[in-house]
């Protein structure tokens, strides 16, 4: 490949910027479809659930908060593309989840709340978007 790129510094510079942006974009993109293949993932154990006999299900006790680490981040899905509900970016252990989030690292929730092509929004019970140091005005 090294043999194919040009040999001065001012085009190099320019197909680096291009590669970067490149991998920006497709990080973006990953992070949506993960949110979206965790909204199909939370319909299929709600589905399995429903078909299930009762007897065969445990008795119900209440919701169950993920303890997780200080500093972690969780993303919250729409449940479906429509929903008027956005996806939401949540700091680990937030007792406003609502939907099944799945952890995500920090520069997932950075693009997730930076990124109009996910448009997911900050919680307003954490605030990640504070802990992140991201103005989302």
């Amino acid at each position: 490949m090294s043999e194919m790129l040009p040999p001065d510094s001012a085009r190099l510079r320019v197909i680096l910027a291009h590669l970067d942006k490149e991998l920006t974009d497709h990080e973006t993109i990953g992070t949506y479809l993960r949110l979206q293949r965790d909204a199909v993932q939370a319909a299929i154990t709600k589905a399995e659930i429903r078909r299930k006999p009762r007897a065969a299900q445990p008795p119900h006790q209440g919701p169950r908060r993920m303890k997780l680490k200080p500093g972690t981040y969780m993303l919250e899905p729409k449940t479906q593309p429509d929903h008027p509900r956005s996806a939401y970016v949540h700091i680990g252990g937030c007792t406003a989840i609502e939907r099944p989030a799945t952890e995500c690292t920090i520069r997932q929730a950075e693009l997730s709340l930076t990124q109009q092509a996910v448009g997911a929004q900050a919680c307003p019970t954490c605030r990640p978007d504070m802990a992140l140091g991201i103005d989302v005005a």
